[in-house]
């Protein structure tokens, strides 16, 4: 555990030696959306992750309008103090796109590459399902349903487990169900139903507007954009409009990869 950038106590892993590599995670995620490649690169690098305030092992801050993008950020800025580190690369999926072009932005000196993969320098909701535009009304219609009946909204929330229905959804959605491990995907979706809603929907507001378009041209660091041609949450043309700003990016496409490519 470490101190993060107020104090609260967050939770970090570290494996094998040499250049650093730091991975972040998406929204509702976890270190199982890097398994493959922190096992990969622990054999040569330092594979360091770390859980999010109110995610998993860290603390919940008593303020949840604390559980922000932004602080995020923060908090992998006294993670590298932590561990003196001057400079890595950092690996970003999904939501951990939006936290890893966040840090880059207040701290480029401390950035020596990007891996971008199925992230978004827009609001997320807004190209969901390929610009589906009655989710940011239905979005909108939940965080009011959960201020005006929080006990009501857990106890939706509850139902949820265990729903086929729901599961079917998040397993098409979010992977490949022909390439991705089945194991894989059930461990994620018992995630996402152990995740606090209040937590989910104020990290799902914070997250949706989160606007880097205006900087993204800054930044300077060596940056690879890994986009799925099959990803449905993030679709690729929200990579290109990241590579198209970004002028030290470069782009590649994994062809039947869908939200994450990283797992198929």
């Amino acid at each position: 555990y470490y101190p993060g950038s107020d104090g609260l106590e967050l939770f970090y892993a570290t494996e094998g030696s040499g250049e650093p590599l730091v991975f972040c995670y998406g929204l509702v995620c976890s270190s199982l959306h890097w398994t493959y490649q922190i096992d990969h690169f622990k054999n040569s690098h330092r594979a360091i992750w770390f859980d999010y305030r109110g995610h998993h092992n860290s603390k919940t801050p008593q303020d949840l309008g604390t559980i922000t993008v932004p602080y995020f950020a923060e908090d992998l800025r006294a993670l590298f103090d932590h561990l003196k580190i001057e400079r890595a690369t950092l690996l970003g999926h999904s939501m951990g796109v939006s936290v890893a072009l966040e840090f880059a932005h207040r701290y480029p000196e401390r950035v020596k590459g990007l891996v971008l993969a199925n992230g978004t320098a827009q609001r997320p909701l807004e190209t969901l399902l390929h610009n589906f535009n009655l989710l940011p009304m239905g979005f909108e219609l939940l965080c009011k349903f959960y201020e005006t009946s929080p006990w009501l909204f857990r106890q939706a929330w509850a139902l949820q487990k265990g729903n086929a229905f729901a599961r079917a959804i998040v397993r098409m959605a979010g992977f490949n169900p022909h390439l991705a491990s089945q194991e894989d995907i059930e461990r994620y979706v018992s995630q996402i139903e152990e995740m606090d809603p209040g937590i989910f929907l104020q990290i799902l507001k914070n997250y949706h507007s989160h606007d880097a378009t205006a900087w993204l041209h800054t930044i300077q660091a060596p940056t690879l954009i890994i986009s799925g041609d099959e990803d449905l949450i993030t679709p690729p043309q929200q990579q290109r409009i990241l590579n198209e700003l970004m002028a030290h990016s470069k782009m590649v496409n994994i062809h039947h990869g869908s939200h994450c490519p990283q797992m198929d």
